[in-house]
């Protein structure tokens, strides 16, 4: 599964790329702090 992190505060994204790492089945391609940054990465 790949995910795409998006959160407002840079010590929440990443506590939930921490735990996403530690499932197996689990990617995160990108992390975004707001929803525009977040449209961005989709478009890539």
């Amino acid at each position: 599964m790949n995910i795409l992190i998006v959160d407002d505060e840079p010590l929440a994204r990443a506590r939930l790329k921490r735990l996403i790492a530690t499932h197996k089945n689990m990617t995160v391609l990108a992390e975004a702090s707001n929803g525009n940054e977040a449209l961005t990465q989709v478009k890539k």
